[in-house]
Protein backbone atom coordinates (compact mmCIF):
# COMPACT_ATOMS: atom_id res chain seq x y z
CA UNK A 1 0.00 0.00 0.00
CA UNK A 2 1.14 3.48 -1.07
CA UNK A 3 1.38 6.61 0.94
CA UNK A 4 -1.07 7.84 -2.01
CA UNK A 5 -3.15 5.13 -2.17
CA UNK A 6 -3.40 5.14 1.53
CA UNK A 7 -5.11 9.10 1.63
CA UNK A 8 -6.97 8.39 -1.45
CA UNK A 9 -10.81 9.53 -1.17
CA UNK A 10 -13.74 8.61 -2.78
CA UNK A 11 -16.66 11.01 -3.06
CA UNK A 12 -19.79 9.02 -2.66
CA UNK A 13 -22.55 11.52 -2.10
CA UNK A 14 -22.40 15.08 -3.35
CA UNK A 15 -19.99 16.53 -5.88
CA UNK A 16 -18.23 14.23 -8.40
CA UNK A 17 -20.48 10.99 -7.47
CA UNK A 18 -23.48 9.65 -8.48
CA UNK A 19 -25.69 10.94 -5.62
CA UNK A 20 -24.62 14.47 -6.43
CA UNK A 21 -28.06 15.84 -6.06
CA UNK A 22 -30.14 14.32 -3.33
CA UNK A 23 -32.60 16.53 -2.28
CA UNK A 24 -35.46 15.57 -4.90
CA UNK A 25 -38.71 17.64 -4.57
CA UNK A 26 -40.44 19.88 -4.05
CA UNK A 27 -42.16 17.58 -1.52
CA UNK A 28 -43.18 17.59 2.29
CA UNK A 29 -45.22 16.13 4.89
CA UNK A 30 -46.97 18.43 7.29
CA UNK A 31 -48.56 16.33 10.44
CA UNK A 32 -52.53 16.84 10.10
CA UNK A 33 -53.54 17.05 13.59
CA UNK A 34 -56.61 15.69 13.96
CA UNK A 35 -59.81 17.30 15.16
CA UNK A 36 -61.70 16.62 18.27
CA UNK A 37 -65.39 16.30 19.29
CA UNK A 38 -67.43 19.19 21.30
CA UNK A 39 -68.64 23.04 19.77
CA UNK A 40 -65.21 24.91 20.23
CA UNK A 41 -61.74 22.56 20.71
CA UNK A 42 -58.27 23.67 20.91
CA UNK A 43 -56.25 20.04 20.45
CA UNK A 44 -52.64 19.79 21.03
CA UNK A 45 -51.34 16.11 19.60
CA UNK A 46 -48.05 14.65 19.48
CA UNK A 47 -48.91 12.18 17.31
CA UNK A 48 -46.99 12.12 13.92
CA UNK A 49 -47.33 11.71 9.95
CA UNK A 50 -44.45 10.02 7.60
CA UNK A 51 -44.00 9.60 3.64
CA UNK A 52 -41.58 8.14 1.40
CA UNK A 53 -40.30 10.53 -1.20
CA UNK A 54 -37.30 9.51 -3.64
CA UNK A 55 -34.46 8.15 -1.34
CA UNK A 56 -35.81 10.10 2.14
CA UNK A 57 -38.20 8.96 4.55
CA UNK A 58 -39.76 11.87 5.83
CA UNK A 59 -41.76 12.22 9.36
CA UNK A 60 -43.67 15.26 10.90
CA UNK A 61 -44.93 15.11 14.41
CA UNK A 62 -46.52 17.58 16.77
CA UNK A 63 -48.74 20.46 16.24
CA UNK A 64 -51.99 21.76 17.60
CA UNK A 65 -55.51 22.79 15.46
CA UNK A 66 -59.16 24.71 16.82
CA UNK A 67 -61.99 22.77 15.80
CA UNK A 68 -65.95 23.10 15.85
CA UNK A 69 -67.70 19.87 16.14
CA UNK A 70 -64.99 18.17 15.36
CA UNK A 71 -63.69 20.20 11.52
CA UNK A 72 -60.14 21.81 12.09
CA UNK A 73 -60.32 25.52 11.54
CA UNK A 74 -57.05 26.88 12.04
CA UNK A 75 -53.83 25.13 12.73
CA UNK A 76 -49.83 24.98 14.01
CA UNK A 77 -47.92 21.58 12.96
CA UNK A 78 -44.69 20.56 12.19
CA UNK A 79 -43.30 20.24 8.42
CA UNK A 80 -40.66 18.50 7.04
CA UNK A 81 -39.88 19.65 3.45
CA UNK A 82 -37.63 18.36 0.16
CA UNK A 83 -37.11 21.72 -2.06
CA UNK A 84 -34.76 20.15 -4.91
CA UNK A 85 -31.39 21.68 -3.27
CA UNK A 86 -32.24 21.36 0.30
CA UNK A 87 -33.81 19.46 3.43
CA UNK A 88 -35.86 21.91 5.49
CA UNK A 89 -37.38 21.31 9.02
CA UNK A 90 -40.40 23.68 9.08
CA UNK A 91 -43.75 24.84 11.27
CA UNK A 92 -46.76 25.42 9.19
CA UNK A 93 -48.78 27.22 11.26
CA UNK A 94 -51.62 30.24 11.25
CA UNK A 95 -50.00 31.53 14.66
CA UNK A 96 -52.14 34.69 14.57
CA UNK A 97 -54.76 32.58 15.28
CA UNK A 98 -53.58 29.80 17.55
CA UNK A 99 -51.06 32.41 19.39
CA UNK A 100 -54.16 33.65 21.46
CA UNK A 101 -55.78 30.54 21.92
CA UNK A 102 -52.70 29.39 23.37
CA UNK A 103 -51.75 31.71 26.34
CA UNK A 104 -48.89 31.73 28.35
CA UNK A 105 -49.76 28.40 29.41
CA UNK A 106 -49.68 25.14 27.24
CA UNK A 107 -46.68 24.17 25.03
CA UNK A 108 -46.11 22.49 21.30
CA UNK A 109 -43.84 19.71 21.07
CA UNK A 110 -42.66 19.34 17.62
CA UNK A 111 -40.78 16.81 16.13
CA UNK A 112 -39.03 16.14 12.62
CA UNK A 113 -36.63 13.65 11.06
CA UNK A 114 -35.52 12.72 7.66
CA UNK A 115 -33.88 9.50 6.50
CA UNK A 116 -31.76 8.89 3.38
CA UNK A 117 -30.73 5.26 1.80
CA UNK A 118 -27.81 5.40 -0.68
CA UNK A 119 -29.13 1.84 -2.21
CA UNK A 120 -26.04 1.55 -4.32
CA UNK A 121 -23.70 2.11 -1.96
CA UNK A 122 -22.25 -0.14 0.93
CA UNK A 123 -19.89 0.13 3.77
CA UNK A 124 -16.06 -1.21 3.43
CA UNK A 125 -13.75 -2.82 5.84
CA UNK A 126 -10.81 -0.33 7.12
CA UNK A 127 -12.27 2.93 5.90
CA UNK A 128 -12.60 6.36 7.40
CA UNK A 129 -16.21 8.11 6.12
CA UNK A 130 -15.77 11.94 5.84
CA UNK A 131 -19.44 13.22 6.19
CA UNK A 132 -20.11 17.20 5.89
CA UNK A 133 -22.76 19.34 5.15
CA UNK A 134 -24.26 23.20 5.66
CA UNK A 135 -26.95 23.89 8.57
CA UNK A 136 -28.80 26.86 8.91
CA UNK A 137 -30.63 27.64 12.13
CA UNK A 138 -30.83 31.45 12.06
CA UNK A 139 -34.32 31.71 12.30
CA UNK A 140 -34.65 31.78 15.97
CA UNK A 141 -36.27 28.30 16.35
CA UNK A 142 -33.15 27.10 16.88
CA UNK A 143 -31.40 29.16 19.24
CA UNK A 144 -31.20 28.29 23.02
CA UNK A 145 -31.13 31.45 23.94
CA UNK A 146 -35.04 31.80 23.44
CA UNK A 147 -35.51 29.26 26.19
CA UNK A 148 -36.41 26.35 23.99
CA UNK A 149 -33.69 23.92 24.31
CA UNK A 150 -33.89 22.63 21.26
CA UNK A 151 -32.35 19.60 19.60
CA UNK A 152 -30.71 18.50 16.05
CA UNK A 153 -28.73 15.75 15.96
CA UNK A 154 -27.34 13.33 13.16
CA UNK A 155 -26.70 9.54 12.44
CA UNK A 156 -24.94 7.58 9.34
CA UNK A 157 -26.73 4.49 9.64
CA UNK A 158 -26.25 0.93 8.53
CA UNK A 159 -28.49 -1.15 5.72
CA UNK A 160 -30.69 -1.78 9.30
CA UNK A 161 -30.88 1.63 10.26
CA UNK A 162 -28.82 1.07 13.77
CA UNK A 163 -26.55 4.15 13.73
CA UNK A 164 -22.36 4.11 13.71
CA UNK A 165 -19.98 4.87 16.39
CA UNK A 166 -18.52 8.28 15.02
CA UNK A 167 -15.12 8.86 15.92
CA UNK A 168 -15.32 11.18 19.48
CA UNK A 169 -19.34 12.43 19.42
CA UNK A 170 -20.66 8.98 19.74
CA UNK A 171 -23.86 7.67 17.46
CA UNK A 172 -26.23 10.76 17.48
CA UNK A 173 -24.08 13.59 16.92
CA UNK A 174 -25.19 16.81 18.65
CA UNK A 175 -24.58 19.47 15.78
CA UNK A 176 -24.89 22.32 18.55
CA UNK A 177 -22.15 20.98 20.45
CA UNK A 178 -19.95 21.13 17.14
CA UNK A 179 -20.69 24.44 15.94
CA UNK A 180 -20.76 26.01 19.33
CA UNK A 181 -22.25 27.26 21.92
CA UNK A 182 -24.95 30.14 20.80
CA UNK A 183 -23.99 29.36 17.10
CA UNK A 184 -26.71 27.90 14.63
CA UNK A 185 -25.06 27.91 11.17
CA UNK A 186 -22.43 26.89 9.83
CA UNK A 187 -20.62 23.36 8.00
CA UNK A 188 -20.77 20.70 10.29
CA UNK A 189 -18.32 17.71 9.68
CA UNK A 190 -17.89 14.44 11.36
CA UNK A 191 -15.42 11.39 10.91
CA UNK A 192 -16.34 7.44 11.30
CA UNK A 193 -14.08 5.27 10.91
CA UNK A 194 -14.90 1.17 10.26
CA UNK A 195 -11.67 -0.53 11.58
CA UNK A 196 -13.18 -3.99 11.58
CA UNK A 197 -16.13 -5.74 9.86
CA UNK A 198 -18.12 -3.66 7.60
CA UNK A 199 -22.10 -3.29 8.48
CA UNK A 200 -24.22 -4.95 6.15
CA UNK A 201 -26.68 -3.22 3.85
CA UNK A 202 -26.88 0.50 2.24
CA UNK A 203 -25.36 3.52 3.65
CA UNK A 204 -27.89 5.95 5.18
CA UNK A 205 -28.40 9.28 6.85
CA UNK A 206 -30.29 10.44 9.40
CA UNK A 207 -31.56 14.14 10.39
CA UNK A 208 -33.47 14.72 13.66
CA UNK A 209 -34.89 18.07 14.89
CA UNK A 210 -37.06 18.13 18.33
CA UNK A 211 -37.99 21.56 20.18
CA UNK A 212 -41.08 22.24 22.83
CA UNK A 213 -42.50 25.94 21.71
CA UNK A 214 -44.83 28.35 23.98
CA UNK A 215 -46.88 30.76 22.67
CA UNK A 216 -44.25 33.20 22.53
CA UNK A 217 -41.94 30.91 20.54
CA UNK A 218 -44.58 30.54 18.02
CA UNK A 219 -44.01 34.11 16.64
CA UNK A 220 -40.34 34.02 15.65
CA UNK A 221 -41.11 32.19 12.66
CA UNK A 222 -41.48 29.00 11.22
CA UNK A 223 -37.90 27.91 10.43
CA UNK A 224 -37.26 25.46 12.63
CA UNK A 225 -33.40 24.38 10.41
CA UNK A 226 -32.19 24.07 7.08
CA UNK A 227 -29.67 21.55 5.76
CA UNK A 228 -27.59 21.43 2.30
CA UNK A 229 -24.75 20.29 0.52
CA UNK A 230 -24.20 16.78 1.90
CA UNK A 231 -21.03 15.02 1.03
CA UNK A 232 -19.92 12.12 2.03
CA UNK A 233 -16.81 10.86 1.49
CA UNK A 234 -14.48 7.23 1.79
CA UNK A 235 -10.90 7.30 2.50
CA UNK A 236 -8.80 3.66 3.20
CA UNK A 237 -7.06 3.69 6.30
CA UNK A 238 -4.32 0.71 6.83
CA UNK A 239 -4.90 -2.66 8.10
CA UNK A 240 -3.85 -3.78 11.26
CA UNK A 241 0.01 -5.05 10.80
CA UNK A 242 0.25 -3.08 7.17
CA UNK A 243 2.59 -0.55 8.89
CA UNK A 244 5.15 -3.43 9.90
CA UNK A 245 4.76 -4.81 6.59
CA UNK A 246 5.61 -1.92 4.84
CA UNK A 247 8.84 -1.00 6.75
CA UNK A 248 9.47 -5.05 6.60
CA UNK A 249 9.81 -4.95 3.00
CA UNK A 250 11.54 -1.39 2.90
CA UNK A 251 14.33 -2.94 5.05
CA UNK A 252 15.05 -6.10 2.65
CA UNK A 253 15.10 -3.48 -0.03
CA UNK A 254 17.53 -1.38 1.69
CA UNK A 255 19.63 -4.41 2.60
CA UNK A 256 19.46 -6.36 -0.81
CA UNK A 257 20.89 -2.76 -2.03
CA UNK A 258 23.57 -2.96 0.40
CA UNK A 259 24.63 -6.50 -0.26
CA UNK A 260 24.30 -5.53 -4.09
CA UNK A 261 26.66 -2.41 -3.57
CA UNK A 262 29.37 -4.51 -1.60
Amino acid sequence: MTLASAKAQTSLVGTGSSYDSIFSGPDEITYDVPGVGGILNLNLSNGFDTKTSGIWNLRAQGGANTSILGFGLFESAAQTSLTGTQLEFNISNDNNTLLGLLGVGPSLHYGWQATATFGTLSYTSFTTYHVSFEMDGNNGLLSSVVGLNPGFGFELLDGSGNPLLSNGSGTLVNIAGLLGTGVTSGTVEVDYTVAGSAPAGAIGIRFTGDATLGATALGLGTGFATISNVNITASPVPEPGSGFLVAALGAAVLLRRRRLQS
